[in-house]
């Protein structure tokens, strides 16, 4: 005791080592490098860890990596982004301590062209699972996006690197909202967004959702070529059996989403009975019946 308080030096350690566990599980605001390292790597991810207060961007900061010759399954978080993005190159706003900013460095023999496209998809699944495990219903809004009654909640980023018609390495970048603080202004968004706090109404340990992420995407990375992984992204895709409008490079469309093909294109049934085959970077989707001022935007 030190001027009648209690100090750790009073305590046998293991019973020190169970009250730091226990104040470390509950204390949902820790997010630090120790903190996670203590839980890493899992399913032979995050053995090399890169943790930054704040960066640029984790995806920009993991093919810097890369280029050196970074291991597969490095990893690197951030607390905070400067420079984030997603797809079109829109930014994506990451304030300090309020949301989830981590990109994996993904090295893969012999690739297929199918689990080449589903990559985009593992990260949102991921996310998808590791939320659901939260008690958060979630979906993938193909297809990249992870959405929550109605509001995008996570993004995915996959960028690559090719030596011929072979990828060197594959960089897989999720941001995740997760306090209320991490929603951007609906001014500048495409989308509307929401958080994962928001809801849960109430606190998420940031650590415990990204390694359970970090988890989630090593327990599929191996199955990419599966039915199974077809059959999951199918379950959980947004707006599925329902009329979506798909705008892209001079086209405008409305039809009813059918699901995806195998290497995760959209299946569009057309009013007139055919079913049309869409994909690429350029493609969007919204719902039909979503308010007017969202639907209108590209």
């Amino acid at each position: 005791m030190i001027g009648g308080l209690f100090t750790y030096r009073d305590c046998p350690k293991d019973i020190v080592r169970w009250h730091k566990l226990c104040m470390d599980r509950y204390n949902p605001n820790m997010f630090s490098e120790k903190r996670l390292k203590s839980r890493l790597p899992v399913e032979g991810l995050g053995e090399t860890l890169y943790f930054y207060k704040t960066v640029a961007s984790t995806n920009d900061r993991a093919q810097e990596l890369a280029q050196e010759g970074a291991a597969h399954g490095t990893l690197v978080v951030a607390d905070g982004q400067t420079a984030g993005r997603g797809r079109f190159q829109r930014s994506w706003f990451t304030p300090p301590r309020s949301a989830l900013a981590l990109s994996l460095i993904l090295r893969i023999e012999d690739l297929t062209q199918v689990a080449l496209a589903r990559l985009n998809m593992l990260g949102a699944l991921a996310v998808v699972e590791s939320l659901g495990a939260l008690g958060l219903e979630a979906q993938i809004k193909w297809p990249n996006d992870v959405i929550i009654s109605g509001g995008k909640v996570a993004g995915v980023l996959t960028q690559g690197s090719w030596i011929g018609e072979d990828l060197e390495y594959a960089i897989l970048g999720i941001g995740v909202n997760v306090r209320p603080k991490s929603v951007p202004d609906r001014r500048e968004v495409d989308y509307p967004a929401a958080c994962v706090e928001g809801g849960l109404e109430g606190k998420v340990s940031r650590a415990g959702l990204l390694v359970d992420v970090v988890r989630r995407i090593g327990r599929w990375f191996n199955k990419l070529d599966s039915e199974q992984i077809h059959l999951v992204f199918e379950d959980v895709l947004a707006f599925r059996d329902q009329p979506v409008k798909i705008s892209g490079q001079e086209m405008q469309l409305t039809g009813v989403l059918r699901g995806l093909t195998p290497d995760c294109r959209l299946r569009i049934a057309l009013a007139a009975g055919e079913v049309i085959i869409l994909g690429g970077e350029e493609i969007q989707i919204r719902p039909v019946d979503m308010n007017r001022d969202w639907a209108t935007l590209n």
